[in-house]
């Protein structure tokens, strides 16, 4: 099949409009639905050669795969259909534009929603089983809908993508566009990585804001060179700018999750005005293929550190209520400091308030398997603002617990809770996301060589699949 004309009526149903947009192996129309009588967008993919059935079915395997992809920052693909040995996909059609048509023209609570609403449908992508990487995020892929973004152009494997002729001579068998390609992708034997994602929605925050790209068309190549990102405008938050300064890291391992910029953009989005504070990475601290993050906040209001996510996705939701939790912790000791007593012993008050409450989480966690990460993760939000709070009246010693006693026993519980399911992990999808979920938890905690060997190996089970 020569590419595709305007007018000419595909797969005797579609009426081509307008291209949209091509690439090396598929086009993107604006089309009429003849039967339906409605505006859709057409996706058809257009191989070197014509596709055999085996070619056919595997692509009719990924497209069941991401069907099954429900979230309300995911393009929902409607149809797919076979048009003379050639696939294509049928969607909805958002007449607002994209993410493109924001840059360097993107107030501060659009950066905040765009980083919710993208990170959201990544998380989602990310923590199926296996997990789907995207490849190629860049603002021309996020669809503008209303106030929300919506992610497109995923799930085609690079082994579909090699299939399509895309890997031809001349062409490289590197997904993604290059300005928005993290420094992995430019070394030789890569694979694919969730955390590339992340760089890549990094670049592309970055790009919004200032209408130019972190490192021009040369992308994460240039950080393998010892180029440094360029400081964003001031006129951001500290928290805006430093949580894409993380995204953007060199390092695979260093990024944060999906999960966890959605809550800390969910956070954000709660808040009226926003609060200030600086995102600190701590060398003691991380997670797979990504690093929690964990903020530090001027009195009288501390802002909770993020967590991973429940698989329900509530982002929003969970945001807000986490920021409930500490405010009413707050209140608390604001409540109490405010008997006739100084600023000093106010925020000795505030900080035994965030003590106790972490204390009760982990206690609630230690006995009850019920919910027991859940607990873990608000301890660790507790114990956070706790510290945070470098009061010196507060002596750990004494009360019965110290926060890194209580710390160390959570670590040592989700060490022992992996170990003991740890061979069966392998056979299971269902037991090998709860190992994770508990693994990831204990590298938040302290980010040893023992976790890493036992997510790796668990890791690499999911890569090997994509």
């Amino acid at each position: 099949m020569s590419r595709l004309q305007q007018d000419f009526l595909f797969d005797g149903r579609y009426l081509l409009r307008k291209k949209l947009g091509e690439g090396g192996f598929s086009e993107v129309w604006l089309v009429d639905d003849t039967s339906a009588k409605i505006t859709l967008v057409l996706k058809v993919f257009l191989p070197s050669s014509q596709l055999d059935e085996s070619g056919i079915e595997m692509f009719r395997q990924e497209f069941a795969l991401v069907y099954n992809l429900n979230h309300p920052n995911l393009l929902k693909y409607t149809y797919y259909g076979v048009c003379v040995g050639h696939p294509y996909l049928v969607m909805p059609y958002y007449n607002s534009g994209s993410a493109e048509d924001l840059l360097g023209n993107c107030s501060e609570r659009k950066a905040w929603q765009f980083l919710h609403d993208v990170s959201a449908g990544l998380a989602c992508m990310h923590e199926h089983q296996p997990p789907i990487i995207h490849q190629d995020i860049k603002p021309a892929n996020v669809l503008l809908d209303g106030n929300s973004y919506i992610i497109t152009d995923f799930g085609i494997s690079g082994k579909a993508r090699s299939i399509l002729g895309e890997g031809g001579e001349g062409q490289s068998t590197v997904q993604g566009t290059r300005p928005y390609m993290p420094p992995e992708k430019f070394r030789r034997d890569q694979i694919p990585l969730v955390a590339s994602d992340i760089w890549a929605l990094g670049a592309s925050l970055y790009e919004m804001l200032t209408g130019r790209l972190p490192f021009g068309g040369q992308g994460g190549e240039a950080q393998l060179q010892g180029a440094e990102v360029p400081p964003l405008p001031e006129s951001f938050s500290d928290d805006l700018r430093q949580i894409i300064m993380q995204c953007l890291l060199p390092e695979p391992t260093a990024r944060p999750h999906a999960a966890d910029l959605e809550q800390f953009a969910a956070y954000h989005l709660a808040q009226t005005p926003y609060t200030s504070g600086s995102v600190r990475t701590s060398g003691s601290y991380g997670g797979s293929f990504g690093s929690s993050i964990h903020i530090e906040s001027p009195t009288p209001e501390p802002a909770p550190a993020p967590v991973r996510a429940p698989k329900s996705r509530k982002g929003l939701i969970i945001g807000v209520a986490a920021a409930a939790v500490v405010l009413l912790a707050v209140i608390l000791a604001v409540v109490l400091g405010g008997r006739g007593g100084t600023s000093q012993q106010q925020q000795y008050d505030e900080t035994m308030a965030f003590y106790q409450r972490g204390a009760q989480f982990y206690q609630q966690g230690m006995t009850n398997t019920q919910g027991q990460l859940d607990k873990f993760r608000q301890a660790l939000v507790m114990f956070d603002s706790a510290q945070s709070r470098q009061n010196p009246m507060f002596r750990e010693s004494e009360y019965p617990d110290s926060i890194n006693a209580m710390r160390g026993r959570m670590y040592d519980h989700c060490i022992a809770t992996a170990k003991r399911d740890y061979a069966a992990a392998f056979m299971e999808n269902g037991i090998r996301q709860d190992v994770l979920e508990y693994l990831k938890f204990a590298k938040l905690i302290n980010n040893t060589s023992e976790v890493n060997n036992l997510m790796d190996s668990l890791q690499y089970v999911y890569i090997s699949e994509n």
